[in-house]
């Protein structure tokens, strides 16, 4: 259903068609926010539907930098954007249920990824925790308010 592949910042103009909608904006930046970063330890993704870029996300490899606690070079999963015309299409699960075995092919050493969502933000809470993520400790304040911190274990096979 979906397809998630890296975004050479080269190619950042394929992915600047996707807006946020009114719900989103405590959440999430928009697209140009999110892609003007230039911090060579965070990558660029993208999810596909055919030849559509429907999402957008960044893994950072030093998550630390966000959430102190974590050890440094601890992955994380920052930006993630599903586009505002693209949602309510189930784009946001499938990309999540993409996600382990995606990472686990561009990243092989990597076994466990961590995120920050807003607390107050329950429909992203909810895809988090449908798709396996669990709250791992003390949370933070982000960018609107208190966030949870979620971890992802990804397993083989």
């Amino acid at each position: 259903m979906i397809t998630l592949v890296a975004l050479p910042r080269t190619q950042i103009d394929r992915v600047a068609h996707l807006i946020l909608t009114e719900p989103q904006y405590p959440f999430v930046g928009e697209i140009q926010e999110l892609t003007a970063e230039k911090d060579p330890q965070t990558d660029f993704h993208v999810g596909l539907r055919g030849d559509t870029y429907v999402g957008f996300f960044k893994i950072d490899h030093d998550f630390s930098r966000i959430v102190e606690r974590l050890p440094a070079g601890t992955f994380g999963l920052r930006g993630l954007l599903i586009g505002g015309q693209y949602q309510g299409l189930g784009y946001g699960s499938a990309l999540l249920k993409a996600l382990p075995d995606y990472l686990r092919q561009i990243y092989p050493a990597l076994f466990q990824i961590w995120l920050a969502v807003d607390e107050a933000n329950d429909r992203a809470v909810g895809c988090y925790e449908k798709s396996g993520w669990v709250v791992d400790g003390p949370g933070r304040i982000g960018r609107s308010g208190p966030e949870q911190i979620m971890r992802l274990t990804l397993t083989t096979g």
